[in-house]
């Protein structure tokens, strides 16, 4: 996530605290300070209506058979349909 300061459009010395589920920022250029909030949000409609869909991911096997490769995790909103996938956890590399 690109995340730069609304007043002087700093990124790179910027602080920040979470409390809750807010996130408390700090410029270290203008002194600037605001709040973000950490709630996942659909992309495409902006509801907080989600719902989580773990899916696996499966790699060719011998013959028919697939062996797990770990995971996509993603969520799927409630309201417009979106899906938003949010990450991978591959199985690591033998």
């Amino acid at each position: 996530m690109d995340l730069s300061c609304s007043a002087c459009g700093e990124s790179e010395r910027l602080e920040g605290s979470r409390v809750g589920e807010i996130i408390a920022l700090a410029c270290l250029v203008c002194g600037a300070e605001w709040e973000r909030d950490t709630t996942r949000r659909c992309k495409l409609c902006g509801s907080d209506n989600l719902r989580y869909r773990p899916n696996p991911l499966w790699e060719k096997g011998r013959g028919e058979q697939h062996t797990p490769a770990g995971k996509i995790t993603s969520y799927a909103c409630n309201d417009c349909s979106g899906l938003d996938v949010t990450s991978s956890n591959p199985k690591p590399a033998s």
